[in-house]
């Protein structure tokens, strides 16, 4: 997430200069504090590495001046242009840069006594103690956090688009999934500009019910990880929810996922290359056919190859289930019957990859 807000950050930097520039060449661009901008300076002050974030803004420079250099230098060969060129380019990308620091720096000194006593900034240095395995007992850290870390855990990551950071959805939609999940505590951490990570003690998290409970703000996503019970089971759970969201980067469609239903996917994906290979083997022609075949099938033996159950959770005849399933079998490499498991873990991995497996063939 921080790797995405600083793409961001970089991002809305380089055009909101170059539409300044481009507008006004002999011009001074002002300073740009959009949200994403300001979001990713104020999460290294919390991080104690807001000087980072300066030298940054010069390494920026320099690649942005060199690119300018190429492009000068791509679109003529007159002496005269290219100083022009040179020297505009040089004095406003130095000045952007400048007033970028300056007003970065004063935001920063004018929220940092706020940002220092931010409630959120001891939680998450409580909590990145216990996720590091800290030498910290598990009564102090409970006392510090305001949560009884003996509970049984389930934890959360609550995240919107890094482009465009919400901290006011992600806090309202965090406070939601506590009176939805009927959770005995909630406990919730500022993660980054655009994250929040939670923690809800005995609580009943079904997609369901995290569904309903984020279902007002629809631009955050949530991941969930699997229940435990103490200072280790509130690690791995995190560690899990955090593994399932990185699973979710592949699909933007997806707006709720819980490691329970993705673990074996997980798995599968640590070695990417091998996984697209087995779908290809497993899936034969099927693979690049109609998607229409693979989620009937997919469906079918979900439902304990049961064509009649399958028609029903598709809302359809199940004529049409057993033609389709006829059309998917002909192109597997082998019958269905015996490799139905395989078939299967193949189908719920391919629905993750997002692309068709690249260099792989469909040879048994």
């Amino acid at each position: 997430m921080l790797a995405a807000e600083v793409a961001a950050s970089t991002r809305a930097n380089v055009l909101h200069w170059a539409v300044g520039i481009l507008n006004d060449p002999a011009g001074r661009v002002p300073a740009n504090l959009s949200p994403e901008v300001l979001g990713i300076a104020r999460e290294a002050f919390r991080r104690g590495i807001e000087q980072t974030v300066y030298s940054t803004y010069h390494a920026g420079q320099n690649v942005v001046w060199a690119y300018w250099m190429r492009t000068a230098f791509a679109l003529s060969s007159d002496p005269a242009v290219l100083r022009q060129a040179l020297a505009a380019g040089s004095e406003s990308v130095a000045g952007f840069v400048e007033d970028m620091v300056a007003v970065l720096s004063e935001q920063l000194r004018r929220e940092r006594a706020e940002l220092a006593r931010s409630s959120h900034a001891r939680r998450f240095e409580v909590v990145s103690l216990l996720l590091d395995s800290a030498p910290i007992t598990t009564a102090r850290a409970s006392a510090q956090l305001g949560y009884d870390l003996r509970r049984r855990h389930t934890a959360a990551v609550l995240w919107t688009d890094p482009r465009r950071p919400d901290q006011a959805a992600l806090g309202q939609a965090a406070d939601a999934l506590g009176p939805a999940t009927g959770a005995r505590q909630v406990l919730t951490v500022i993660a980054s500009s655009s994250s929040v990570w939670a923690w809800l003690a005995a609580a009943d998290t079904g997609a369901g019910a995290i569904a309903a409970a984020t279902t007002a703000h629809p631009a955050v996503r949530v991941a969930v990880g699997p229940a435990g019970t103490g200072a280790d089971g509130f690690r791995r759970s995190h560690f899990d929810a955090i593994a399932t969201q990185r699973l979710m980067s592949r699909r933007p469609d997806l707006r709720v996922a819980r490691f329970a239903d993705v673990q074996l996917v997980t798995l599968a994906l640590q070695d990417e290359q091998r996984a697209r290979e087995f779908v290809a083997r497993t899936l034969g022609k099927l693979t690049d056919a109609e998607s229409e075949l693979r989620d009937t099938l997919c469906v079918y033996i979900g439902e304990q190859f049961s064509a009649a159950r399958a028609a029903r959770a598709l809302y359809t005849h199940r004529n049409t289930v057993l033609n389709r399933l006829q059309r998917a079998e002909r192109l597997l490499p082998f019958p269905l019957a015996g490799h139905g498991l395989e078939v299967g873990v193949a189908l719920e991995i391919a629905q993750w990859l997002g692309t068709q497996p690249g260099g792989a063939t469909h040879d048994g």
